[in-house]
């Protein structure tokens, strides 16, 4: 039988403590791996963007990402000096240009991705998958839960 007991806002809470070194550590994972690539964290964030979604305009990005336009700017003006991503007119908007991997990029975020499935492989054997599902689901619902508090606040402000 399921546990239908209403969690609190202490056991959020102890969840929510978790995220921050969750979130350390697995940013220093990747940039331990991406050490020899040439490519930084937020560079492979967005070229993870470009694999994902296809080509998008920088906006897209920066909302994906939870991050400002600028940043994502400067991050994939470093992207095109490195020719991993190039620019393509955006037939639906004249003014934002869309962005798409090169080749070079492909190939650069599919080594990378490939390396990273074998750093996580032994740690997802060790997991359910039911697990993972579940912890999909709650963390999926803390971030629209809190979305839309925040969206709430800044129309009554």
């Amino acid at each position: 039988m399921k546990n239908t007991k209403q969690s609190s806002p202490d056991s959020l809470y102890e969840l929510i403590r978790l995220v921050r070194p969750l979130y350390k550590t697995l940013e220093a994972s990747v940039a331990q791996e991406l050490e020899r690539t040439g490519i930084s964290v937020s560079q492979r964030a967005v070229l993870e963007q470009l694999l994902d979604h296809g080509p998008i305009p920088v906006p897209a990005i920066g909302r994906q990402l939870m991050l400002p336009r600028q940043f994502i700017q400067k991050i994939a003006n470093e992207l095109f000096e490195q020719e991993l991503i190039r620019r393509r007119e955006n037939e639906a908007h004249k003014r934002s240009v869309l962005l798409e991997l090169t080749g070079k990029g492909e190939a650069a975020i599919a080594r990378i991705k490939a390396r990273e499935t074998e750093v996580m492989l032994p740690i997802a054997a060790t997991l359910k998958s039911d697990d993972l599902a579940i912890t999909r689901t709650v963390v999926t619902e803390i971030i629209r839960a809190f979305n839309d508090h925040n969206l709430g606040s800044a129309k009554k402000g």
